[in-house]
C-alpha cells in the first residue's frame, strides 16, 4: 500500500491541485471571514515576546486567554477547504507559537518555576482544556474501513489515547487499545494476523431455538484472536490507552452502558467487544465476563444479557466527556443507514446545504413519530422494536471530524460476511485515503491537547 497509491501519491496529487486553484497564495492571505486576522497575529506576536524575554507567570494567563479566545473559531472546517493539506499561514504561525510557549513553560529549568508548581498547573491545564478521542461506529463488515482511519492517524502521530467503539467498532477498538505502539506497527506491517472469518451459520434447529442466525463461538474465537485476553484495567496499564466499549441492554430497565477502565476496570475486553457486536437476530445477546482476583473468568452481572452497542450508544459523546475529559470527537462512521447521507450533507456547496435540511426535517419528524408510536406500545410487545428504533433515529452520528467511506454497493451488500485478505486490504486502504485530507484538520486541532499530555509525562517521570 506505498507508492504513488500511498500517502505520498496522494500528498503530491493534492499539492498539484492547490497549485491548480491557487492555494499558497490564499494561505499566505492574512484575509478571513472565519477569524480576527489581526487580534490572532496581536496573540501571537505578544506570546513570542513575553516568552523571549523569559516571563513565564505573564505567560500563563496570556497563553490560556489566546487559546480560549481563538481556538474555537480556527476549528471551522472552512479553513481547510481550498487544500487539505494545511491552513492560513497566519493560523499556523498561532499554533507554532503557541506549542513553543507551552514546551518553554514545562521546562522548569528555564522557566525557574517550582516543578511541582508547573506540575500542578499543566494538569489544572489539561483539565479545563479537555482532549480528544477517537469513535468508531458499527457497521459490520464495512468496520474494517475503521483500520485504515487508526493506521493514518497512527503513522502521522495522531492517534488519539481515547478510543471509543460501538458493534464492529469495539472490535477495532479493543484491538487497537490492547496493543503497544510497536505492535501496532507490526500488525499494520501484516494485517494477514487479522482474522475476518468471525461470520459462522447456525444449524436450522439451534438457530430457531437461539433467534439468532450465526455462531456466537466463532465469533468469541476470532474476538479473542484479534483482541487478545485482557480486561480493560490490564489494556490500560499496558498501552496507556483508554478504551471505552458501547453495549445496549436486552432488558427494559436496563441502561446501556459504556464498558471502560472507570466503570469495569476487571471485565474482560474481549466479552465486551463480543456482546457490543452482537446484532439482533444475528447473533444471541452476550454476556459479560470479568477476571477474578484469583485470575479465574467469571460472569459479570451474570443476570443481564447484551447487544448491539450501536441500537443506544453508536457515539456516545456525551457519556465519553463525563469519563474522560473529552471535548473534541473524531468520528469514523460507516454505519450504511448513516455513512452515505452524512458523505453527502458534510460537503460544502448549494446542494449539500439543502440535502442537509431536508434531512434534518425528515429526522426530526422521524423522531417525534417513533417517540409517539414507543409510547403508545409502552405495554405491548411491539414496545422493544419502537424503542431501538427511536434509539438508531435520535442519537448523534458525527463528530467535530467527520471520517467516511465512500459509496460501494457492493462492500454495502457484504455487510454481514466474512472477507478475504485482498477485501481487508481494499477497506484499510479505503480508511487511510478517507484520512489523509483530514489529517491537518486533526493535527491543528490535537496539536494543544496533546502537547500538554506530553508536557505532563515528562514532568510526572522527572517527579520520580
Amino acid at each position: 500500500m506505498g507508492g504513488v497509491d500511498g500517502y505520498e501519491g496522494w500528498r503530491s496529487r493534492a499539492e498539484a491541485a492547490g497549485d491548480r486553484v491557487g492555494a499558497e497564495a490564499w494561505r499566505a492571505d492574512v484575509r478571513s471571514s472565519v477569524f480576527d486576522a489581526a487580534l490572532l497575529r496581536e496573540h501571537t506576536e505578544e506570546l513570542t515576546r513575553t516568552r523571549e524575554a523569559g516571563e513565564a507567570l505573564e505567560l500563563v494567563p496570556l497563553l490560556r486567554e489566546a487559546l480560549y479566545r481563538h481556538l474555537g473559531e480556527l476549528a471551522d472546517p472552512r479553513l481547510y477547504g481550498v487544500t487539505p493539506l494545511g491552513t492560513k499561514h497566519v493560523v499556523e504561525a498561532f499554533y507554532e507559537e503557541a506549542l513553543a510557549s507551552i514546551a518553554y513553560l514545562a521546562d522548569p529549568g528555564q522557566t525557574g518555576l517550582d516543578p511541582a508548581f508547573t506540575l500542578a498547573g499543566f494538569r489544572r491545564a489539561a483539565h479545563i482544556f479537555g482532549r480528544s478521542a477517537l469513535l468508531l461506529s458499527g457497521g459490520a463488515t464495512l468496520g474494517f474501513f475503521h483500520l485504515g482511519v487508526v493506521k493514518a492517524l497512527f503513522e502521522h502521530g495522531l492517534l488519539p489515547d481515547v478510543l471509543s467503539g460501538a458493534s464492529m467498532g469495539a472490535l477495532i477498538a479493543c484491538g487497537t487499545g490492547v496493543r503497544t505502539d510497536a505492535e501496532i506497527k507490526t500488525l499494520f506491517a501484516d494485517p494477514r494476523a487479522i482474522r475476518t472469518d468471525a461470520i459462522k451459520r447456525l444449524p436450522p434447529k439451534r438457530a430457531a431455538s437461539e433467534r439468532a442466525i450465526y455462531d456466537p463461538a466463532r465469533l468469541e474465537e476470532v474476538v479473542a484472536h484479534n483482541c487478545g485476553d485482557y480486561t480493560f484495567e490490564e489494556a490500560h496499564t499496558r498501552t496507556g490507552r483508554t478504551v471505552s466499549i458501547s453495549v445496549s441492554p436486552t432488558r427494559e430497565r436496563q441502561k446501556p452502558r459504556v464498558l471502560c477502565h472507570y466503570t469495569t476496570p476487571n471485565v474482560l475486553m474481549n466479552s465486551a467487544a463480543v456482546a457490543s457486536a452482537a446484532i439482533p437476530g444475528a447473533f444471541p445477546g452476550a454476556r459479560l465476563h470479568q477476571r477474578l482476583p484469583s485470575g479465574e473468568s467469571a460472569p459479570y452481572m451474570g443476570t443481564e444479557t447484551w447487544i448491539d452497542g450501536s441500537l443506544k450508544g453508536d457515539l456516545p459523546m456525551r457519556r465519553l466527556s463525563r469519563l474522560h475529559n473529552v471535548n473534541h470527537f473524531i468520528v469514523s462512521q460507516v454505519n450504511p443507514h448513516v455513512a452515505p447521507v452524512r458523505r453527502v450533507t458534510g460537503r460544502s456547496g448549494v446542494f449539500p446545504f439543502v440535502s442537509k435540511a431536508v434531512v434534518s426535517s425528515f429526522r426530526a419528524q422521524v423522531v417525534h413519530q417513533l417517540g409517539l408510536a414507543r409510547t403508545v406500545t409502552k405495554s405491548t410487545p411491539l414496545y422493544g422494536a419502537f424503542d431501538v428504533a427511536h434509539s438508531l433515529a435520535e442519537q448523534p452520528y458525527g463528530g467535530d471530524i467527520d471520517i467516511h467511506p465512500r459509496l460501494r454497493p457492493l462492500a454495502l451488500l457484504r455487510t454481514l460476511s466474512n472477507i478475504s485478505h485482498k477485501e481487508l486490504l481494499q477497506h484499510i486502504h479505503e480508511g487511510e485515503r478517507a484520512t489523509w485530507p483530514m489529517l491537518a484538520r486533526v493535527r491543528d486541532q490535537t496539536c494543544v491537547s496533546r502537547a500538554l499530555d506530553a508536557a505532563i509525562r515528562r514532568l510526572s517521570a522527572d517527579a520520580q
